[in-house]
């Protein structure tokens, strides 16, 4: 029965070193027998670490993992510069003897701490005139990119043994760390490239908590494994609403503020809230349209919350 079912929720993955993420999706989807599954968040061939899937109507909530803030353990080597900025490139510079130092570096990091500026490299899936970036860097062919906007919260220096530095990166979405690693090198007059990278977390999802996808061969080894959005997303406060709410939500209908009848924390306006039922079921996401002081105050009439997603099929909550 379970292998003609589709099955719904979040996995956890630990990618294997020379995997592709889609590589990954494609051996899920043999193990599920079924198509609609996919990832959040890519990791190059060269990584390892957390990649989340997302399978069946889970698929709906990709954006709002990729958008989750990631934690990576990386090597820096110095001496190098490639033009894929990871060991794997062709290399274009190469310094003996590189040894910046442990101060001069510290020195340096201090520069990519907080909102930086990165150049996408041409490996990324970035889009140029319609056309991914790393599609056009394996014609031969390098264009000019816009600098983007990111934001490195932490940055800390976990070993040296030179050329290699390790250090452990806590980022936002969109963060290129074989640019960090690249960038930093240039700083230093030295070069560098990245030559290992773990992705340690993204959001609560962790490397220690992953499961090795070799373990995964088939829907019932699958189902053992999966995640409910509702532990996943638990970030998210969450709201409970009466049962006779439940069906206007299906319909993609707001929730007035009369139909609340609890919520797991306060939360501001624009808000994104876990919408539950009173059985503790997980029926979608919404947006709060006023911050939760106000809703205790208004008519019950008014709608308070919107719908962001709705889960037709609704996702139990698992320890």
């Amino acid at each position: 029965m379970i292998g003609r079912i589709m099955q719904s929720g979040i996995l956890n993955i630990d990618k294997p070193k020379g995997l592709t993420s889609h590589d990954v999706v494609d051996l899920i989807r043999r193990a599920t027998r079924q198509r609609q599954v996919g990832h959040a968040g890519t990791l190059d061939p060269i990584a390892t670490g957390v990649l989340p899937l997302c399978l069946g109507n889970a698929t709906k909530l990709s954006e709002f993992l990729t958008a989750e803030e990631k934690e990576y353990r990386l090597v820096c080597r110095f001496g190098l510069e490639t033009d894929t900025q990871d060991i794997t490139g062709e290399v274009l510079k190469q310094v003996e003897g590189a040894d910046p130092g442990l101060e001069q570096i510290e020195q340096a990091l201090e520069n990519f701490r907080g909102e930086i500026q990165q150049i996408p490299p041409m490996v990324s899936a970035k889009r140029h005139q319609g056309k991914r970036l790393y599609d056009l860097a394996r014609q031969g062919i390098e264009v000019e990119r816009e600098p983007i906007q990111v934001r490195i919260h932490e940055i800390e220096i976990l070993g040296y043994n030179a050329p290699d530095l390790e250090i452990r990166v806590l980022c936002s979405k969109g963060t290129y760390v074989r640019t960090l690693c690249h960038d930093i090198g240039r700083m230093l007059g030295c070069g560098a490239v990245m030559a290992g990278l773990v992705r340690t977390k993204c959001g609560d999802m962790k490397v220690e908590e992953s499961v090795d996808v070799a373990c995964l061969k088939d829907p019932a080894s699958v189902q053992q494994h999966l995640l409910s959005p509702d532990v996943v997303l638990v970030k998210f406060p969450a709201v409970v609403i009466q049962d006779m709410e439940i069906r206007s939500w299906m319909t993609g209908r707001s929730i007035r503020s009369g139909a609340i009848l609890s919520a797991t924390s306060e939360y501001p306006r624009d808000a994104m809230l876990r919408i539950k039922s009173r059985d503790g079921r997980l029926v979608g996401l919404g947006k709060s349209l006023f911050d939760s002081s106000q809703i205790a105050r208004l008519g019950g009439d008014l709608e308070v919350l919107k719908p962001v997603r709705v889960f037709p099929q609704p996702f139990a909550a698992k320890p």
